[in-house]
């Protein structure tokens, strides 16, 4: 019988292997030697993938065994003496595009927020990521989110709902908040913040802010106190302002197209590098808008004027003839640059 090198590995090793591997693969490694049996429960790292499902299966029953050996994992987990949850990485990847139907999407929905709400495993964890597609078809509601030790929340593709005030989590030690192709209200993002006194890292990457067409500039405000580290990608439902109070930034950077932006508590001996990126993929049709949209070039850039570091890049459409087009404007901006 040849000798078994794996097993011979130190722990540390091998749950460094396992937290790479899907939770059904992880499993299933129990039945390669008796030491391997209790090895996923103690690794603290679970990956719960729908991608390790055959999509050969009917949407119903592949969606029903996914879930259930999910929660079963999640159980198991709570009652194996001595095992801690510190790291949950759930994606779930729909097939095909019908699976977005309608029926289906609030069967899904059901199935995740009670994924999280009644999993006692779930509670302590420090690093949540969450990625679901087709994006924008799934809701989460924040209130089932387990907030109490979590350091790291990374969302991708969900749309968010808010809580009742009365049931209102606290994130006491979030430090790093990411979201991805997600829609929420600007103010529940503010929510977020406020209850994380710790939260230093925040980045929104293709997020759209719903509801948010009101006159009152409260409502197109962020205010991150302790937040260092803030980036901004193709942020959608702001196109009539914003503004940011952010007394304790040190890196910023955006990535967008060029539009109303205050910078209310200004810092310009502490930001450390600003980086902005802006899109032009459409030429302004009259001078008067050519010089509006210089304005908002400006008036952006200018609350970075006091920054260490400051880089400004465009990227233009293709095509010759558009590039040419386009030109004008580059110049108008970049003259006094």
């Amino acid at each position: 019988m040849s000798e078994d090198r794996l097993s011979r590995l130190p722990d540390p090793v091998l749950w460094q292997v396992l937290s790479h591997a899907p939770a059904k693969e992880a499993v299933c490694t129990g039945a390669l030697a008796r030491p391997w049996r209790s090895l996923w429960l103690s690794s603290g790292v679970l990956n719960l993938d729908s991608r390790s499902y055959s999509a050969d299966k009917l949407r119903c029953s592949r969606n029903l065994i996914f879930f259930r050996d999910a929660n079963a994992a999640l159980r198991t987990l709570a009652a194996a003496e001595g095992s801690y949850l510190r790291k949950l990485t759930f994606t779930y990847l729909a097939p095909n595009n019908d699976e977005a139907a309608y029926w289906l999407r609030r069967k899904i929905d059901d199935r995740l927020n009670a994924l999280f709400s009644g999993a006692p495993a779930v509670r302590g964890l420090e690093e949540l990521r969450v990625h679901v597609s087709p994006p924008e078809c799934y809701s989460l509601r924040v209130a089932v989110l387990p907030s109490n030790a979590l350091r790291a929340l990374y969302l991708d593709g969900l749309l968010l709902t808010p809580p009742p005030d009365a049931h209102r989590p606290s994130f006491a030690r979030l430090e790093t908040l990411r979201l991805h192709l997600c829609v929420v209200r600007l103010t529940e993002l503010q929510a977020i913040v406020d209850t994380a006194p710790l939260l230093a890292a925040v980045e929104l990457d293709h997020v759209h802010f719903s509801n948010e067409l009101a006159s009152s500039s409260a409502q197109r405000r962020l205010c991150c106190p302790r937040v260092t580290a803030l980036s901004l990608a193709k942020v959608g439902g702001l196109y009539r302002g914003f503004e940011l109070d952010a007394p304790s930034l040190r890196r910023f950077a955006y990535r967008g197209f060029p539009l109303p932006f205050t910078l209310v508590s200004r810092p310009p001996a502490s930001v450390e590098r600003a980086d902005l990126h802006f899109y032009l993929n459409f030429v302004p049709a009259s001078d008067r808008r050519k010089h509006d949209v210089c304005m908002l070039f400006w008036q952006f850039v200018g609350g970075f004027g006091g920054a260490k570091v400051l880089n400004v890049s465009f990227e233009q459409p293709g095509g010759r003839r558009r590039a040419e087009q386009i030109k004008e404007l580059n110049l108008r901006m970049m003259k006094r640059f």
